[in-house]
């Protein structure tokens, strides 16, 4: 009866939580020939942005672009177009058949202002990816909680291209079905141990931003959690650490999985650096602890299968995380 409901409810396109009644939805990994889809579901594209660098480096991955209409507009205020709008090119791109991933141009602020309208459920129906970070963590915990495997990965606004990119050729070999395990090194904060669990996480902002929603953190299943930050201060990402604590949002996770965190102020007046606050945080709960791991607002943001199921280890050589299993489309 619970996956009956549960499925009703998905089907409706609810927020129904679906981490522990149905199988993850892994979309088919792209092809050479294929299409992705450009949307803007939070800020608006900076004017710097060359959209026909854009196309080539897609191209270049031999693969097509479709922008949506209004993915590149300029609007008077923060957003290229009013939050309806914005859904409307992401919804279309989700149902569109001829697009096989749908990615994030940029992040800044508003995905949250979407969900209204979105109905993500299609995509457990007609599976492709959704590529973004940052702000776009607002929905891969949506995805999470429909059961739909998405990436965690770079975003054309980001793209470099005067010099050697590899953010971008990670989110190219993640799209591809070419990311399989990422290895880091040894660092002073690290707990050593294993686990295994479904990563989820994200921005720590966002992540917080969900408590008591229907996106927030599930911690029904064994969890691995992702977290990084920018232009934070000290204290407030102690603060956010212990909301997650006290919420009971961290009761299942296995182990946390550090991130960058990046242009992070005010540590000489609360006496602490970020990463020193997260181990003091997170240690009493005895799990293994990753620091260091090359994700999130820094040059080199690695792309990583949100949703699916991977073992971490922490030894003194460092971290290895490696993701299991084999695409469980339905």
């Amino acid at each position: 009866m619970r996956r009956f409901l549960t499925i009703f409810f998905l089907l409706l396109g609810g927020a129904v939580s679906a981490a522990d009644t149905l199988r993850f939805v892994r979309p088919p990994y792209l092809q050479p020939g294929d299409t992705v889809g450009l949307v803007t579901p939070a800020a608006q594209l900076s004017a710097k942005t060359d959209t026909a660098l854009v196309r080539e480096r897609f191209a270049s991955w031999g693969l097509h672009v479709k922008f949506a209409p209004h993915c590149c507009d300029a609007g008077d205020g923060y957003f290229a177009a009013p939050d309806s709008v914005r859904a409307a090119d992401l919804q279309a791109m989700i149902e569109d058949p001829t697009v096989k991933a749908v990615i994030a141009c940029r992040g800044g602020y508003g995905s949250v202002r979407l969900l209204p309208w979105l109905r993500l459920a299609e995509l457990r129906r007609n599976p492709k990816w959704l590529v973004g970070f940052s702000d776009l963590t607002t929905l891969h915990a949506a995805l999470a909680h429909a059961g739909v495997e998405s990436i965690h990965g770079t975003m054309p606004g980001s793209f470099l291209f005067d010099e050697e990119d590899p953010s971008a050729e990670s989110l190219r070999r993640a799209l591809f079905g070419q990311t399989h395990r990422i290895d880091t090194a040894p660092h002073p904060l690290n707990v050593a141990g294993t686990a295994r669990g479904r990563l989820t996480g994200g921005n720590l902002t966002v992540l917080c931003a969900a408590c008591g929603t229907p996106e927030a953190l599930d911690a029904d299943t064994p969890t691995i959690l992702f977290i990084e930050e920018i232009n934070e201060y000290v204290y407030r990402i102690d603060r956010m650490l212990r909301q997650l604590l006290r919420s009971g949002a961290l009761s299942n996770v296995q182990a946390v999985v550090v991130g960058d965190f990046t242009h992070i102020a005010g540590a000489e007046r609360f006496g602490a650096e970020a990463c020193d606050v997260v181990a003091e945080c997170l240690r009493p709960l005895g799990i293994p602890l990753l620091f260091g791991f090359p994700a999130g607002h820094d040059r080199l943001n690695e792309a990583l299968y949100m949703g699916r199921r991977a073992q971490l280890t922490v030894d003194a050589e460092g971290g290895h995380l490696v993701f299991e299993g084999e695409p469980a489309h339905e």
